[in-house]
Parts: structure tokens; sequence; C-alpha cells
């Protein structure tokens, strides 16, 4: 077997990964995926270097160092490294958690990826590299449909919008998407029967897929993507205009029927009926909590650090630092905690800056330039589909196999010299062969397999939690807490969080698990001074254990990071209350009535709290709001009102 046989297979090897979803080792759904990746990555870059030192042989890079997508793809890594350094929190900008599976470390080996792919394929491997993952996406699409009709209900749990082996249904579809155009050119190309037939059924089987995953960014991806393909295909094809036309027509009904009919179709399944009249409904789509936060907390985050942003990872400290709770749907029920933009441009700009966001869009720009037909109507459908969404592992890997693709496409064939080396320059390759093997090694070890099994332990602790295993579940934590790596504060997240599930079975050690987990935050607080709900869950431990001086000091550390989030003023209050601290007490109240402003009692609590401080003519003007909200409480509002100066 050739190296270049082993390479081959090491890509394929990556091109399969989106399938993984195996817990506990799999799971979040991307966090493994990742760490499997950059392995393979690492190991085929150590043998990419060995090759060209060991061999004699030389690129000749002259050719690429032309290319302006590498260049435009190199200043995009360049300013997001830059923006790791400088992030509000490098560590969690490079590594990133579990729960989102990303960090720079993985975004470098995207990058890496690409070049590799690009440099080590030959002409005929594009289309391997293609079919490979058609087969690879049918296989999950298949996973995605058992879900949506709960087949096999015991191995995949139903799903009313499926998230395959993605974790997620949009990522799902916008994965799904990202090779729909490429499987519709090569059904329109392709002379052999069986594989215009299998191309075909493909596109059957992506178009149900993307359908039920409910996906409203996807279904405007794919329908721009589409007229985009019939409008402007290479051949003038007269009934490929008239179908963009007509598709026009069809998606303009499809929208209309959906938001006025009363009655629909017996053929059309009362699921997918379901699914379409909600996904398709204007006044939801009109309402969608993005837009509200986008207009209303993402353009500060983005003003206050222009330059290089947050850094990876960090969008949630920008959110948090400007969170409104006044915005309609930001609330505790729709979700007040966003850790992504939802929109790649913001998303881009909270991660690295305005520059970030000019580098991406050229990049674009310079992909549609130089791509074929097809790659552009993918291109298109997929930067529509993210600007209501964000990317996962599965989706970044597509998206730069394309643009690996785009630069075989326009770079000429690259030169491999031979070379004689003398005798200095044969140490000198094997002093920078053995370092590299050693940084492979110490890659590898610290920072995939410790973390990887480390992850694969807490949600082993996890599964043990939830089947009153707790004793069993806690040791493993333990040892899990003993592992040094960058999991070391989500570690600690995580056993709260199985504690919080152990309660419930063991209610009677509450107490000590209470005393464990105040511990544990306060070592993860120390890594990751800049995360808000660890002050908080400080706070709330602290309080628990009637330490209210400490509880507020970490409740005022929340409010310095979050000062308008409503649900550090609701946690705050038993501590407020306990300490007779009535300035608190007064901002407690008056952010949960700008949430809940009909409830009388937040308004009885603030008066009583402003007659503490002396300031009775808010106290009466709380007092009477009590009257209005709730006329039973007349007789009390009436002798509080007596005790008042006036």
């Amino acid at each position: 077997m050739t190296k270049i046989n082993i390479y081959k297979i090491g890509i394929f090897a990556i091109l399969a990964l989106p399938v993984l979803t195996l817990p506990p080792y799999f799971h979040p759904a991307d966090w493994g995926k990742n760490i499997v990746f950059r392995s393979i990555m690492a190991v085929i870059l150590f043998l990419f270097i060995y090759k060209i030192l060991n061999n004699k042989n030389e690129f000749e890079f002259k050719n690429l160092a032309k290319n302006k997508i590498f260049w435009v793809l190199s200043a995009l890594f360049g300013i997001y490294f830059l923006a790791s350094i400088f992030s509000v929190d490098s560590r969690f900008s490079f590594w990133g958690s579990p729960y989102r599976g990303g960090g720079f470390v993985n975004f470098a080996f995207y990058f890496i990826f690409a070049i590799l792919i690009f440099l080590l394929s030959k002409k005929e491997d594009w289309k391997d590299y293609f079919n490979f993952s058609i087969l690879i996406a049918i296989l999950i699409s298949f996973v995605g449909i058992i879900q949506y009709f709960n087949f096999f209900g015991k191995i995949f749990l139903e799903a009313s919008r499926p998230v395959a082996t993605m974790g997620n249904p949009v990522l799902f579809a916008t994965y799904i998407l990202l090779l729909f155009f490429i499987t519709l050119a090569f059904a329109i190309k392709e002379n052999k029967k069986y594989l215009k037939v299998f191309y075909i059924f493909s596109l059957l089987i992506f178009l149900f897929t993307i359908l039920i995953t409910g996906s409203r960014a996807a279904y405007l991806g794919m329908a721009i993507g589409i007229i985009y393909f019939l409008l402007f295909f290479p051949k003038k094809i007269k009934v490929f205009k008239i179908g963009a036309i007509v598709l026009c027509v069809l998606i303009a009904i499809v929208i209309f029927y959906a938001n006025t009919a009363t009655h629909y179709p017996k053929f059309i399944p009362e699921k997918l009926l379901e699914l379409a009249k909600q996904r398709l409904s204007i006044e939801l789509s009109l309402n969608d909590p993005r837009f509200y936060a986008w207009s209303g907390i993402d353009y500060k985050i983005i003003l206050d650090k222009p330059l290089l942003g947050f850094g990876p990872e960090n969008f949630s400290v920008g959110f948090d630092k400007f969170y409104d709770p006044s915005l309609p749907y930001l609330s505790k029920e729709w979700g007040s905690w966003w850790d992504r933009a939802h929109n790649v441009l913001i998303q881009t700009a909270s991660d690295a800056g305005i520059f970030a966001v000019l580098i991406y869009i050229s990049l674009f720009i310079i992909l549609f330039f130089y791509a074929t037909h097809e790659i552009r109507a993918t291109l298109l459908a997929y930067f529509i589909t993210n600007f209501f969404s964000f990317d996962g592992f599965s989706t970044y890997m597509l998206f730069f196999l394309i643009i690996a693709y785009t630069l075989h496409l326009t770079t000429p064939e690259l030169v491999i010299a031979r070379s004689e080396a003398t005798k200095q320059s044969k140490i000198s390759k094997k002093i920078i062969i053995s370092f590299s093997f050693i940084i492979l090694i110490i890659f590898l070890w610290q920072y995939n397999a410790v973390p990887f099994f480390t992850n694969a332990e807490i949600n082993k602790a996890e599964i043990l939690a939830n089947q009153k295993n707790c004793n069993e579940a806690l040791t493993k934590m333990d040892n899990a807490l003993k592992t040094q790596s960058f999991l070391d504060s989500y570690a600690r997240m995580e056993y709260v969080e199985i504690t919080k599930t152990c309660q419930k079975f063991y209610p009677e050690k509450t107490s000590e698990y209470i005393k464990k987990d105040f511990e544990l935050m306060k070592e993860a607080v120390k890594i990751q001074p800049s995360y808000t709900r660890y002050w908080i869950a400080l706070g709330n431990f602290a309080s628990t254990l009637n330490l209210f001086e400490e509880a507020n000091n970490y409740f005022n550390k929340a409010l310095e990071l979050a000062p308008k989030h409503n649900e550090i003023f609701a946690d705050r209050l038993n501590t407020d209350i306990a300490l007779k601290n009535y300035n608190n007490l007064i901002l407690d109240y008056k952010y949960l009535i700008e949430k809940d402003p009909n409830n009388f009692q937040h308004h009885a609590s603030l008066a009583f709290a402003y007659k503490n401080i002396g300031d009775y003519e808010n106290a009466k003007k709380e007092a009477l709001k009590v009257l209005e909200l709730s006329p039973e409480s007349k007789q009390n509002t009436e002798e509080f009102l007596k005790t008042l100066p006036f």
C-alpha cells in the first residue's frame, strides 16, 4: 500500500465522521467527531511532513501562492488566530467545550484539511470524495427518517424535527443542503443509467429530509439555490427557466395556503401537515426571537469590540453584557442564555471583529466567482441558511471540502521537484521529523485522548445518575476531576448537574451535595471567570448555605457581567431579604416588574423596600399600583399607607 492510499483512507474516514453518534463517546454530537477529525488530520499532517523531508521531494508552491482563494482563506485563519490570542477568554477560544465542539484549534484543522486534501488529491479523486459524502448523507438521512416516523423506537428516539446524527435539526438540514446541488449536477451530467438513478434517488431522499427537519433557514436557502440553479444554468435550457418561475409561484401558493386555509387534503400525513403549518407560519417567522436579539443586543456586541471581537466561543460574554429583558421572546422559557448569534455575519463579528466579516464575505465572493455552477448554487444556499443559523463539525467539514475543490479548479498542477540533500540538511530533517513526532504524540494524548475519554466518563456518570446509581456516578466524576485537561471547568459544571439529578432520588443528601458543588464552582470560576452562570450558581449555593454576604458578592459579580439579566435579580432576592439590603431589593423587584408588570406582590414588596429607605413618595405609588392590580388587597394596602408619614 502506497502512502497516497494511506492519505485517501484518512480523508474517507473524515468524510464518514458525520455518521457517528455513539454515546458515551460521541456525545454531544460534534464533540467526539471533532476529536477524531483533528487526530486523523494531525497524523496526516505528520506523514505529509515526513514525506516531503524524508523522500527528498519538494513541492513547488508558486502556483498556490498566486491563488486568491488561498490568501483570503489564510487571512481568515490569521485574524481568527489573533482574535483567539486577544480573546476575553483565550483558553475557551482555543479549545471550546463539548457543548458545541468549537474553538480555534478545530478551525485551524479545517484550514489544514482544506490545504492538505487539495495538495494530496488528484483530479479523479474529487468525484470519489463527493460520491462517498452523498452515500454517507443518505445513511444519515435514513436515521433522520427513522426518528421522524418512530421506527425502531427503542433504538432511535422519536423526534418531530429529527436531528439524525447531528444533534440539531438545522445542522442536519444544512449538511444535506451542502450536497444537494452537487448531487443534482451529477444527476444531470451522468450518462450511466444506474448512477443516474442513484443520484435521482438521493435527491428525493435529500428533499424529504430537509422538509421534515422543519428548518425555515434551510427551506429558504434551498428555494433560492434552486431558483439560481435553474435560471443561470450554463446551457440555455428553456424548461429550466420556466421551472424557476413555476417554483416561485408554487412557493408563494404553499405559503399562502399554509397561513390561510382551514381544511387540508387528507392524503397529507397529519404530522407533516402540522410541521408545515408551524414552520411556514408568517406570524411565527416575523416574531422570531433572532430578529429581536439582532436589533436589540447583537449590534451592541459588535460595536463594543469592533476590531477582534470577544474571541471565538465567547459570544455569550457579549450577549450577557448587553442582554435586555424588555425584548420580546428573550425569556427564560424561550431561552435567555445565548452562546450563538444564529447569524453567520454577527457570529463572525463577535468571534473576530468587523474585518473578519469583510474577509469572510470576500471568501464567499471569490469562491463564487471561480466555482462551478452547482458549487455556486451550494454556496448561495449555504450562506442564506447560515444567515439564520450556525455551523457545526459536519457542515464545516463539507464547506472546507468545497473550498479545497475550488482551490483545485483554480490552481494548475503543483510540481514536485527532486532535490539533492547535503549531510547537514539530512541532520536538520531528522531533527524536524523527530520534533514533529514528539509534538504529534503529545497532541494526540493530552489534547485529544485525555479529554475524549474524560468526557466519555462524564457521560457514563450522567447515565448512572439517571438510573439512581449515584454513588457510582459520583465516583466516576471524582475520577474525571482528577484528570487535568481543558475540560476542567466543564467537568465541574457537569458534576453539579449530576448532583441535581441525584438530589431528586436522595433528598437527604442535598446538603452534602451542595457543599461539594459550592467548592467545585469556586474552582470552575477561577478557570472561566467570564462565564456568568458560574457566578449565579455560586450565589445560589452560598445563599442556601446561609453565607449571605458571600452570596451577595457572587451575585454582584454576575451583575457586572450581565447587568440586566432578570434571572440574577430573581435569584438574589433571598439573599437581599436576609441581609435587609433594601437598595438591592429595589433593583431586584424593579427588574422583576419589568418582566411581569401585573404581579401585584412584586409591587407590594417594592413599596415596602422604598419605605425602608425613606422614599415614601415611591412607596405610595407602588401601594396604589397594588390597589389597581388587586382590589381584594384593599385592607392591607390602606393599613400600609397609614404607616407612611403623610
